[in-house]
């Protein structure tokens, strides 16, 4: 009966708030407090550069939790900053680190590929065209991801390796993590695009994995582990009045229910609650 609940998710929404044209005294006092926690953070030089810049990247606004998320922050503080060198290959190191981190973990779920004899004894791989038609075979990248992945091996090379014309790094590095953010987003953001594997606050405030995605292997592998087995009538309670909460769940007839049905259920269970507050 029971469905995976995504507990573990980065969020950020500043850019969202700061781009959104509604206005009001909280509203506003909102706008004010993040353009001063972007200066504090990046300093007051060139503040205006600075914000647009931050305005300008569209990382995911919500996504599972791994490596790349961290070191996902730390190439899009280096271009706000204004570091685009540093920007630029550390974007294009991200790119060959994820694929080097999905095709790791998900190398046993395709024993029967002919590419298998090519990973199955190595922790990761250079080789960035075979990589993507890898990870292509293997269904977890699209004809369009695809693409963007082989403009990022161009921007890859063209930045590490010493080129006979001029480069602008700004612009390069805009660019790669651009692609970067969306090699991301499609593969790891939480959003209504994913309904294919999510159930997207079918209850509100809720995003459960569906039942016929538990066995995909990028959702077992990356979204799986960031998410926390529970049944439709599981409550949170604070834990000895301190910020921390535990969750409380139910002993469960072992039978197996719809995704409909649970949403069903777990929507009756939350409405039942708050009629009582």
């Amino acid at each position: 009966m029971k469905r995976y609940k995504i507990t573990t998710f980065s969020i950020n929404t500043s850019r969202s708030i700061l781009q959104d044209s509604r206005q009001g005294p909280i509203f506003d006092k909102l706008k004010e407090d993040i353009k001063n926690e972007i200066v504090a953070q990046f300093g007051s030089f060139n503040a205006t550069e600075k914000m647009e810049r931050y305005l300008a990247l569209k990382p995911p606004v919500l996504s599972v939790v791994d490596e790349h998320t961290y070191l996902q922050r730390d190439i899009i503080n280096a271009y706000i900053a204004g570091n685009f060198y540093p920007a630029l290959t550390g974007a294009c190191c991200l790119g060959e680190r994820i694929f080097n981190t999905i095709i790791a973990k998900l190398k046993n779920d395709f024993k029967s590929s002919a590419w298998y004899k090519e990973v199955y004894d190595k922790d990761s791989t250079d080789k960035w065209d075979q990589a993507i038609k890898i990870l292509h075979d293997w269904g977890i990248i699209d004809e369009g991801l695809k693409e963007s992945y082989y403009r990022l091996m161009v921007l890859r090379n063209d930045s590490v390796h010493y080129q006979k014309k001029d480069q602008d790094a700004s612009a390069m590095s805009f660019e790669s993590i651009s692609i970067v953010n969306e090699i991301i987003i499609k593969l790891f953001a939480l959003d209504q695009n994913r309904k294919n594997i999510l159930l997207y606050f079918d209850v509100p405030g809720e995003i459960l994995i569906k039942k016929s995605a538990e066995n995909d292997p990028l959702v077992r592998a990356f979204y799986i582990p960031c998410s926390t087995y529970v049944g439709p009538f599981y409550r949170i309670e604070p834990l000895n009045a301190t910020n921390r909460h535990r969750l409380i769940d139910l002993q469960y007839e072992d039978k197996e229910i719809s995704d409909d049905e649970f949403v069903k259920l777990r929507n009756e269970y939350t409405n039942r609650k708050e009629s009582k507050i």
